[in-house]
């Protein structure tokens, strides 16, 4: 009849499609995510594990000049004017 199940279980694999391995591969669920590789001032993708970092360790947030202030945003894009009603002629 059929075969049953050994009773070897080899290791259990799942195949996931990644930003690094964007064709899939397989891997083990049960081992703990890589630590990525931080390069200091290069930007890239951290994901979970450097958002986790970055809140247990702090980050540094700096807000450029790119920001005008309301005074003169008013003054350089002033809100619309209503529209003028037009009388018939009568």
């Amino acid at each position: 009849m059929g075969q049953g199940k050994s009773s070897k279980q080899g290791k259990r694999l799942v195949w996931r499609i990644t930003a690094a391995a964007p064709l899939g591969e397989f891997v083990d669920p049960d081992a703990p995510p890589p630590a990525p590789v931080r390069v200091p001032g290069e930007p890239g993708e951290g994901g979970w594990v450097m958002s986790s970092f970055d809140l247990k360790h702090g980050a540094e947030v700096s807000e450029g000049p790119d920001t005008v202030p309301d005074d003169l945003f008013d003054e350089l894009f002033p809100p619309p004017k209503p529209p003028q009603r037009r009388e018939p002629p009568g």
